[in-house]
């Protein structure tokens, strides 16, 4: 899952940073809160999100950079999508324009960033 953002990137649960119509009239009542990356409608920007193994808690990067969750879920928001800035403080912030990827299996987060350095949480721990 490719994201793009000529700013840079939020990391963290995607429930502190959406605007409410972008999580629950969009991700929500379109997507149906499903994993994947999700162009946002007249917007030209996507956001990339996957499932925790076992939802909410506090979950660490391989840095020990914390990440509080809420709604179950891990991802990667560009800032232009960023309609709640207060959560920004919520996850990690990765001020850096480009493509970022996002590669999540079972609870497993590998987020790539435009440098290629990498960020990895891993949420069955």
């Amino acid at each position: 899952m490719e994201i793009k953002s000529g700013n840079g990137f939020y990391i963290g649960d995607i429930c502190y940073v959406l605007s409410n119509d972008d999580y629950y009239r969009f991700w929500g009542k379109q997507k149906r809160f499903a994993e994947g990356a999700f162009e946002v409608p007249r917007k030209g920007y996507a956001f990339a999100v996957g499932f925790t193994a076992y939802g909410d808690g506090v979950y660490a990067d391989e840095e020990g950079r914390e990440y509080p969750v809420d709604a179950g879920v891990i991802g990667i928001v560009p800032l232009e999508l960023v309609g709640k800035e207060d959560g920004l403080k919520c996850g990690t912030v990765i001020m850096m324009r480009g493509i970022a990827a996002l590669d999540c299996e079972e609870g497993v987060f590998d987020f790539c960033l435009p440098d290629g350095s990498t960020v990895h949480i891993d949420t069955r721990e």
